[in-house]
């Protein structure tokens, strides 16, 4: 059970680094690129882009509370 705790804390922590590289580098991550690579309007390609990108960093950056939140919980049962 220590271990996963500290797991825990571990990906949590590296996690909100991982959320803002994954909000840079959004618009060049491969997911939903082929749906992108469709549009043919640039302005509104770049919109999308960015707000994938955003998305995407909204979604890792709900890791890092989650997983502090799990360890601290674990802590207190072990």
């Amino acid at each position: 059970m220590q271990m996963l705790t500290e797991a825990c804390l571990w990906v949590g922590l590296l996690s909100v680094p991982l959320s803002w590289l994954v909000w840079f580098f959004g618009p060049r991550l491969e997911v939903g690129r082929h749906v992108l690579s469709k549009i043919t309007d640039p302005a509104l390609k770049a919109a999308l882009e960015e707000a994938h990108a955003e998305r995407w960093g909204i979604f890792v950056g709900l890791w890092p509370a989650t997983l502090l939140l799990l360890n601290l919980i674990l802590e207190k049962r072990v």
